[in-house]
């Protein structure tokens, strides 16, 4: 059944060889490392398409001809119902991951693959750290503030404790990942760096998958190190819509926004590393009159790997486990890694404390032993385990009752792409991924920002299957992938979910949908203005604008949130700051209303889409509520 969707989705080319039964081996091997929930949901998926042809062809999926298969497949991603396109899109996307990520397809378009291997430092800060898959007894600990994550919220907030001289204790989910295992695979990455193997998709009027890291340095290890601080219409719009006050402006923010930079040698990216998609923009974008520049970002000493969103195998770029963190733990701050908190204990109004479960010995993961439990007494608590899943704790906790926007609220920065098709070698996987950007529409809502992707990555990026998908990706050399943001207004909501995970419900709103649309356009008209061949926005009945009469059909087109192929790195939200509980959860201080000694400091409290990256603001943020905690903090 596998092999025969792998087989219509990915046959054979001149020069790639086809999917079939090692593809289907290798996803019965990801089915078993997956979450319950996921490969529950997987399977089902697989069942559907394999019984979807018994009532009008009278046999299974897998039972009809190739040719009939690939007819199939080629007629349900052109439907433009937004479930089955997100449907079979899901179902795809491990499959294409699987049979791309080989060594030999890579050299079959003759790009590299392969990483040198690193050799790993052994610094003496490693001493600070307890791996939770190491502890197989129940373990209690005491400090001043306990952290739980550590990520662009949670990291900062500890250095800067640390730093001042509090006992500080860093709790964390994933595991420490050191630069010598990321080898910038995809698939490897998704399942050892990415929370739920990058399968967390939101349901509405259309599926988003929403990226999210799960290891010490949050999503900062995975993401493509841009570095933006917000808009003053942002915080304009905070102070007179919220009531928060002054200090949330680009003046009263900007001591704290420069600290984070300083940690993070923030700079434009180096134009060595911008590889051959940067003068691509540059000559559109030119062309047009439209304002380009190189990105911001906290990569110093990068070298143009080109792997950025798979884990820095250089160590170049300074997501918070090469930079917070380590400074923190010199600085005395321990680290427990693996450990899942699940309670804020709360007494007499106060926090005290966590309660965490230890993901334990192989004996426990085993089953043969109960989980380790980890008890943390504590004068104050900081939940900074990102805008997913920090609601579900303080749900699971009792705390942020008194206000009706615990979850709700939730901004993701929807982001779409549009490729292209050069006579001339592109080969993206040259130079960083993410390194220059168009803001000439900023004040519209509107980021375009590089995003050059590997093989592998551009294989699900393509929503097609059959002869078309496989003739395209051969043509990889040369095709050019850049992409874009809006800054939404609609709001989402996250609910607890199957296994822990969370459960994103968003709907896309029509004025969004608008911006979507204009981004797609503005990015096609770019890539025309560059001498594209051929340009693919790859939305429903638009798969390719490479003409101005195209465009200008696109752009009269009355589309749908389902029409669109739509990711989101950004959720933000879910537990807001603002002066009132009938508005907030959180204080402007960042402590919750209801619950004293409660802090709240990741992306949950950024009150609403930014319209940039969003990990200096939520940095910058923690900074200033370190520097409020650190006040009120026994001595």
């Amino acid at each position: 059944m596998v092999a025969a969707i792998a087989e219509a989705a990915m046959p054979p080319g001149a020069l790639l060889p086809g999917a079939g039964g090692p593809t289907a081996t290798a996803l019965a091997g990801w089915l078993k490392d997956v979450p319950a929930h996921v490969a529950r949901g997987f399977r089902a998926m697989l069942w559907t398409v394999e019984l979807a042809t018994v009532a009008t062809r009278l046999r299974p999926f897998s039972a009809l001809s190739l040719a009939q298969r690939m007819d199939l497949l080629s007629g349900w991603e052109q439907r433009r119902s937004p479930a089955l396109r997100t449907a079979l899109r899901a179902l795809l996307i491990p499959l294409k991951l699987l049979h791309y990520e080989r060594a030999e397809m890579f050299r079959h378009v003759g790009c590299r693959s392969d990483l040198p291997v690193v050799r790993e430092e052994q610094p003496r800060w490693l001493s600070q750290v307890v791996n939770g898959r190491e502890i197989d007894e129940d373990l209690t600990l005491e400090c001043d503030v306990v952290v739980v994550g550590t990520g662009a919220g949670g990291a900062p907030v500890a250095y800067e404790l640390a730093a001042r001289g509090h006992a500080v204790l860093m709790l964390e989910e994933g595991d420490f990942h050191r630069r010598s295992s990321f080898d910038a695979r995809a698939a490897r990455a998704h399942r050892t760096l990415y929370r739920d193997h990058g399968m967390t998709v939101s349901l509405g009027n259309l599926g988003i998958p929403i990226f999210s890291g799960k290891a010490v340095g949050g999503t900062t290890v995975v993401n493509s190190g841009t570095c933006y601080r917000a808009p003053a219409q942002t915080f304009a719009a905070w102070r007179e819509e919220l009531g928060l006050p002054g200090e949330m402006s680009p003046e009263g923010m900007a001591p704290y926004y420069e600290r984070v930079e300083r940690m993070l040698r923030v700079a434009p990216a180096n134009p060595l590393h911008l590889g051959a998609i940067a003068p691509i923009i540059q000559r559109g974008a030119t062309q047009l009159g439209l304002r380009h520049a190189p990105l911001l970002r906290n990569a110093p000493d990068c070298d143009g790997q080109g792997v950025c969103c798979f884990g820095c195998p250089t160590g170049a770029k300074r997501s918070t486990d090469v930079s917070y963190v380590p400074e923190a733990l010199l600085r005395g701050a321990q680290l427990v890694t693996a450990a899942r908190v699940e309670h804020v204990n709360i007494v007499g109004g106060r926090a005290r404390g966590v309660t965490a479960t230890l993901a334990g010995t192989p004996a426990v993961q085993r089953g043969a032993r109960r989980a380790p439990r980890l008890t943390v007494k504590a004068q104050a608590v900081v939940v900074a385990c990102g805008t997913l899943l920090t609601p579900l704790l303080l749900q699971r906790s009792s705390a942020c009752r008194s206000s009706k926007w615990l979850g709700k609220n939730l901004s993701i920065h929807p982001a779409g792409k549009v490729m292209a098709l050069f006579d001339e070698r592109v080969e993206q996987w040259k130079g960083i991924p993410q390194g220059y950007s168009i803001d000439h529409f900023e004040d519209e809502g509107l980021m375009f920002e590089g995003s050059s992707v590997p093989l592998d990555i551009a294989a699900i990026g393509v929503p097609w299957t059959g002869r078309r998908f496989t003739e395209l990706m051969e043509r990889y050399p040369h095709l050019a992938t850049f992409g874009f943001m809006i800054k939404d207004t609609s709001r989402g909501e996250v609910r607890p979910g199957i296994g822990g995970s969370p459960l994103i419900v968003y709907t896309m709103n029509r004025e969004d949908t608008e911006r979507m649309q204009r981004g797609f356009a503005v990015l096609s008209e770019v890539f025309q203005a560059a001498g594209a061949r051929r340009v693919l926005p790859f939305v429903a009945g638009h798969d390719e604008v490479s003409t101005p009469e195209a465009l200008a059909q696109f752009r009269r087109a009355k589309l749908r949130p389902g029409d669109f192929d739509v990711t989101a790195y950004h959720p933000l939200g879910t537990c807001r700051m603002g002066p009132e509980p009938s508005t907030s959860c959180i204080g402007p201080d960042q402590q919750a209303h209801d619950v004293k000694g409660l802090y709240v400091c990741d992306g949950s409290a950024v009150p609403s889409s930014l319209g940039v990256n969003p990990q200096l603001t939520i940095m910058a943020m923690s900074v200033r509520a370190a520097d409020i905690l650190d006040t009120r903090l026994d001595r």
